[in-house]
């Protein structure tokens, strides 16, 4: 668990001690559209809430009965139970349109059963589940390319902190951005924007920074009070809460 990058897992040092997570990259040919697959593997004596401040990404998880996710623009949040495995799969932003071509903002929110777009997909391995997506195939779309390049450099360059940025960078008009990210990703530009920054401070608060002016003025955030509430609002908890959480049990 703590060798994987836990941005978007909420206290990730205590996660790791209720579930274990597997992350493997995707084969060549798929590696376009996917970003990689993973698996969660638990066995508690209690229930233990999983949470994670999503990605904007679809996933197709394969339990019972295998499921794809939307982009949830919430907390999302898991109660696991007994002991359990889930494999699954993570698309790049924008890649699982390739898959299924619909628009993006559709499926939003939404939870839909895999059936309704693979044909019986019950894989058990990760290498069942690339040959489940070779089977159904998908349509090369250079539009899929450009958006993960933009969100490439949306986590990249610290200097891309408003979408004002993004458009100059991208040389798109506001709108045409919106309309782009809408179809494609499923939320706005702005919404990945903000939701990066905010992975980012939930990262280095886990990793001990508690100065919430500098890190609010470093990440873009028009000031302290701002920076606060929307993490409040996603992450469900304070700065300070959340980093006192992130310290309880940690080694070191």
């Amino acid at each position: 668990m703590l060798n994987v990058d836990r941005r978007g897992i909420v206290n990730p040092e205590e996660a790791g001690r209720h579930y274990r997570l597997t992350r493997v990259p995707p084969s060549a040919d798929l590696a376009h559209l996917v970003e990689r697959h993973w698996m969660v593997e638990w066995d508690l004596d209690e229930p233990y809430t999983a949470q994670i401040v999503t990605h904007p990404s679809v996933n197709i998880a394969f339990q019972d009965p295998p499921t794809i996710h939307g982009v949830f623009t919430g907390r999302f949040d898991r109660e696991l139970t007994g002991s359990g495995r889930v494999i699954a799969t993570k698309f790049r932003p924008g890649g699982f349109h390739a898959f299924h071509p619909v628009p993006a903002h559709t499926l939003t929110n939404q939870v839909i059963l895999a059936d309704t777009v693979f044909s019986r997909p019950r894989p058990r391995t990760f290498a069942e589940i690339e040959d489940v997506l070779r089977a159904h195939g998908w349509t090369d779309d250079p539009r899929i390319d450009e958006i993960v390049a933009l969100h490439s450099a949306m986590l990249d360059d610290p200097a891309i902190t408003r979408v004002e940025h993004l458009c100059a960078h991208a040389g798109y008009s506001k709108r045409t951005l919106q309309r782009l990210f809408r179809e494609y990703v499923g939320v706005t530009p702005k919404w990945v924007l903000d939701r990066i920054r905010l992975h980012e401070a939930a990262e280095r608060m886990a990793d001990g920074e508690a100065d919430w002016a500098s890190l609010a003025l470093d990440l873009g955030f028009f000031d302290q009070a701002h920076f606060i509430k929307a993490f409040k609002a996603v992450v469900g908890r304070s700065p300070a809460a959340y980093s006192a959480a992130s310290t309880v049990g940690k080694v070191g």
